[in-house]
């Protein structure tokens, strides 16, 4: 009998994927998803009762499948298991191997496959991050983030795993937008993976804009099998809003030169606050403001404010007292933007005023050593006046009008529970001017800022 009729063909490995590259030309690939790959045989020429089919595996004479055709199975397809555990790392050989009654065997031609016994990253128990999948963006990225200039320079990001391979599949996750990526083999020799991104992989403006990654090796085989993906990195992305451009503040109440001049009787006599407008190009989601107002001796910094949408107009209270202290002299007003995440402030541009006088100059109020009496100036007076004095602490309290007797100078009485009520805190004193029997506005002095 002719060898062409005792010719056994190979066997079909079932869910065997295709095409693969290796230079051994396989012709599929086993991947790692089931315990056993299914092998299909199809009969053979004269198939008997009795006859034999054993699968052999690279070198091995033993088969690690066998299966003996009874009675009724004459001429009928069947499947042999191969245990995935017998393959090797890299390239195998199948045979199929027939033995008939009273003859010599004959054994199909080898079917080459390609086993990967390590997934990309390699196994990792349970869910979550996988740790074997790491990803590095630049320094600068992680700490700033992506505006339009820094993203036409392009982001390199870096990304490693074990057991990497040429033909690797890389799928990494920009915020939900799908970047497909074919692991080389110059890649892969060095276990690095160099990715040059721009706008078009950034698609939207987010300040915790995700990024992670998985990979599936050309067979099938995913990292994990369950933690899939790398640990998430978030950085602020927002490259479509304006560059930022942190122009001065407005303060409301400057009314008077172009807001450079607070006409403090006319526009903000009666008022509790001054309101600071902090508007700028490139606000968006997320940043944190802060106003600072620096006056004649001293700072006032506001509470932090969050930026809820782009283009939101801030406005903040700066307390009465700040701009009491300015009369007659000025203030330089300013903000910081912070962005999302651990960045330094960026400081605005500043807004400085001028705070008009009222018809005396007040100078700060001095304090004696046993914060007992409370000495209060004034320069000659041309009519009868009485002086006030108020105090700032835990609870601000009001002097009586005392009519005023004596030239340039007069001395008050500090309550002494007051003093003990504020131990330990920084409070606040000034005075006041009232000309007796006028309607005259109140005439108020700088103020005098002292720990107890």
């Amino acid at each position: 009998m002719s060898s062409q009729i005792l010719k056994i063909d190979k066997v079909t490995i079932l869910l065997m994927t295709t095409p693969v590259f290796h230079p051994d030309n396989p012709e599929g690939g086993i991947r790692l998803s089931n315990a056993k790959a299914e092998a299909v045989v199809d009969p053979w020429l004269n198939m008997n009762a009795f006859d034999t089919a054993e699968l052999l595996l690279n070198n091995e004479s033993t088969p690690v499948a066998d299966k003996t055709i009874q009675p009724g199975e004459e001429n009928k397809r069947f499947s042999l298991f191969l245990p995935i555990a017998r393959l090797h790392d890299g390239i195998n050989r199948i045979r199929l191997r027939v033995k008939r009654i009273s003859q010599d065997p004959e054994t199909s031609e080898d079917l080459v496959v390609l086993f990967n016994t390590h997934r990309p990253g390699g196994d990792v128990t349970g869910t979550g991050d996988n740790l074997n999948l790491v990803m590095t963006l630049p320094a600068d990225v992680i700490d700033k983030g992506l505006d339009a200039d820094r993203v036409a320079e392009g982001v390199e990001v870096k990304l490693k795993y074990v057991y990497m391979r040429a033909h690797d599949k890389i799928t990494l996750d920009c915020d939900g937008h799908t970047v497909l990526h074919t692991v080389t083999a110059a890649q892969a020799a060095a276990g690095t993976i160099v990715l040059k991104l721009f706008a078009e992989a950034f698609k939207t403006d987010n300040p915790r804009f995700a990024m992670r990654f998985r990979g599936v090796d050309q067979i099938g085989n995913s990292s994990g099998p369950q933690a899939i993906w790398s640990p998430t990195t978030h950085i602020d992305v927002h490259i479509r809003q304006p560059a930022l451009d942190l122009k001065p503040p407005k303060v409301l109440e400057a009314k008077e030169l172009d807001g450079t001049r607070l006409n403090f009787e006319k526009d903000f006599y009666e008022a509790n606050f001054a309101t600071v407008e902090v508007d700028f190009t490139g606000s968006a989601l997320g940043q944190t403001v802060k106003v600072y107002w620096l006056g004649r001796n001293s700072t006032y910094g506001s509470e932090i404010q969050t930026v809820a949408y782009a283009g939101q107009v801030l406005k903040f209270l700066v307390p009465r007292l700040e701009v009491v202290d300015c009369i007659g002299s000025g203030a330089q007003i300013s903000y910081t933007v912070r962005l999302p995440g651990p960045t330094e402030p960026l400081p605005s541009k500043d807004l400085r005023i001028t705070v008009t006088a009222q018809k005396h100059r007040l100078p700060e109020p001095t304090l004696n050593q046993d914060k007992t009496n409370l000495r209060v100036y004034y320069p000659t007076l041309e009519g009868t006046y009485s002086v006030r004095m108020a105090l700032f602490g835990i609870t601000t309290r009001y002097g009586d009008e005392v009519p005023i007797t004596q030239p340039l100078q007069t001395d008050l009485s500090v309550p002494s529970a007051w003093i003990t009520e504020n131990r330990g805190i920084s409070v606040m004193f000034n005075y006041t001017l009232k000309r007796t029997d006028t309607a005259d506005p109140i005439i108020f002095s700088w103020c005098l800022r002292v720990a107890l």
